[in-house]
């Protein structure tokens, strides 16, 4: 029995099926009105096709496609209602990271990168100036003391782009893990940072308006030792 699924989250809106044949199984796959592609494995065995199958559809699912029934016709994709860049829909961008590619910076940011390319410049203009205040918010002696064996210590080499890639490390994480270290720089990660972040608007501006590296400026700055006030004694 072939089983159909739709994930129409977001910018998606896109078909996947599954058929198998004994020992073997069939997947289609591709946007609702294209040409689907299709891919067949064979196994040695019918119960090792029907396992590898529950894995494939249990991803699947897991990455937001709902299954049709036999009978079921594929609804419209609603209109998406614009949503102009701010605190909520930036974490939500943030949330789009694909922590399953870590070690791979591009694979992790791609699906954020894909939402921001999606918007209007205006909201990617915001997105780096959210970002900016949020690494500025960052940036203070409570925070750079506890990043574990490269803290910030009178009389001893600090290096002000490290720290800045450990900010950024905390703002990837999430809006959760952000606040908590706002509140609390004693949960500041500890060898752990991730440069990528600071490019990802830069990227979504450039490939929107089709130009090549082009810089977004932004009313903060996120440059260790700008926040004045944060490095106070």
């Amino acid at each position: 029995m072939k089983r159909t699924f739709l994930n129409q989250e977001g910018e998606s809106n896109k078909l996947w099926t599954v058929e198998i044949s004994g020992t073997s199984y069939t997947v289609t796959f591709g946007k609702v009105g294209a040409k689907p592609r299709e891919n067949t494995k064979q196994f040695t065995d019918e119960n090792s096709c029907s396992k590898e199958v529950e894995k494939l559809i249990l991803d699947k699912q897991r990455s937001g496609y709902k299954e049709l029934s036999a009978d079921q016709a594929i609804p419209e994709k609603a209109a998406s209602t614009y949503r102009p860049m701010d605190e909520e829909v930036f974490w939500e961008v943030i949330a789009a990271f694909n922590w399953k590619k870590t070690g791979d910076d591009d694979a992790v940011l791609k699906p954020a990168l894909k939402k921001l390319v999606a918007m209007e410049v205006a909201d990617i203009q915001e997105f780096a100036e959210i970002l900016s205040e949020k690494l500025h918010q960052l940036d203070g002696l409570a925070y750079a003391s506890n990043i574990g064996p490269d803290s910030y210590k009178d009389g001893k080499h600090f290096s002000v782009d490290y720290f800045l890639y450990v900010r950024c490390c905390v703002v990837a994480n999430g809006k959760e893990y952000y606040q908590l270290v706002v509140n609390n720089p004693t949960e500041m990660p500890e060898e752990m940072d991730f440069e990528a972040l600071l490019y990802l608007a830069d990227e979504a501006y450039n490939q929107k308006m089709g130009t090549e590296d082009e810089n977004l400026y932004t009313r903060l700055s996120y440059e260790t030792y700008s926040n004045e006030k944060g490095w106070l004694a």
